[in-house]
């Protein structure tokens, strides 16, 4: 017995007639009958008593007919809340994402996100240690802003942005170099770095064994933190440019650019779980906000998005070579 059936049934008994039921649900009425049938076979006896002028219920079929009625209405209140659900869901979605990006991209993101989804509700985390990817990793997040994690097993990394590192100080800083410069430049500074040195592998590639002569004087957990001892002149900050675009701009802060060092955000899901619906539409006003910063200047970095398939090209034909021909022409 499954739902169609009973569709079918409850058809012939509103209708009187397998001819008009057929009409009504566009199918052959052959169909209809082989339909009923079995499930006059499935139920043990006949529903309908066929006549002449059409059918009429018998006992059973008026005890199936309400038992019909009433499963039919509880199918379509379901199909109608679930519409609603995919038209205006509700529940709780959790991004987590470093300080930096959160203090740039949570107020707009929730503002735009909210106003198409105004039944959700958003946790919004900011940390460090452990790193975002860690807490997704735990089932703590449901999506997350992150570096390029060196491996993406159980991740489904999807590629926002790249921005460029610099080494900062305060302003007019003897021991800060100026312009673009090469990471040797760290060599000896004392600097300032969040705790696990994120882009250390990257230092590592283009210093080599040069890497151990890194002066990291002090690890702190959040960028405001790192911004006070740069400012107290305890050392110097290595950060992607546009964390410090507003110090720079008022003259407190002074920044060279370092070559070759590169960072990639992504956004991070699991792939061993169910993403909600939810989470999906979130992660599409991610990637939203940010190509719209990128464009308006706010976010100081270029959209890295996965390169687009493209077909591969036809293979060209070579000419038919004429027939030659045998004989005396």
């Amino acid at each position: 017995m499954d739902l169609r059936q009973l569709r079918y049934f409850k058809a012939v008994a509103d209708c009187g007639g397998f001819s008009a039921a057929a009409a009504v649900l566009r199918i052959a009425q052959s169909a209809l009958s082989r339909q009923v049938a079995l499930l006059e076979a499935e139920c043990g006896g006949a529903l309908f008593e066929r006549g002449v002028h059409g059918v009429a219920l018998t006992p059973s079929g008026r005890v199936l007919l309400q038992r019909a009625s009433f499963l039919m209405q509880q199918v379509e209140e379901a199909r109608s809340e679930v519409q609603a659900e995919n038209a205006n869901p509700r529940g709780t979605v959790r991004l987590g994402s470093t300080p930096s990006v959160g203090e740039l991209l949570y107020q707009p993101l929730t503002a735009r996100f909210l106003v198409r989804f105004p039944r959700v509700r958003l946790q919004l985390i900011e940390a460090i240690t452990p790193d975002p990817l860690t807490s997704l990793m735990n089932g703590e997040l449901d999506l997350a802003i992150v570096a390029r994690p060196a491996s993406t097993d159980g991740v489904l990394f999807t590629p926002l942005f790249h921005e460029q590192f610099c080494v900062f100080g305060p302003a007019g800083a003897r021991e800060l170099p100026s312009g673009e410069v090469h990471v040797e430049a760290l060599l000896g500074l004392p600097l300032v770095v969040p705790i696990g040195i994120p882009w250390l592998p990257r230092l590592q590639t283009l210093l080599g064994e040069r890497v151990h002569k890194l002066w990291p004087r002090v690890e702190v957990v959040s960028m405001n933190c790192m911004k006070q001892m740069v400012r107290g002149g305890i050392g110097f900050g290595v950060v992607p440019n546009w964390t410090i675009r507003h110090e720079i701009a008022a003259g407190e802060f002074g920044a060279a650019n370092l070559r070759g060092l590169r960072g990639h955000r992504g956004l991070a899901m699991p792939t061993g779980r169910p993403v909600s619906r939810i989470a999906q539409s979130l992660a599409e006003a991610v990637q939203e906000e940010v190509d719209a910063m990128v464009k308006a200047g706010i976010l100081a970095a270029t959209v890295e998005r996965p390169p687009q398939a493209r077909p591969s090209p036809r293979p060209r034909q070579k000419p038919a070579r004429p027939l030659r021909r045998s004989g005396p022409s």
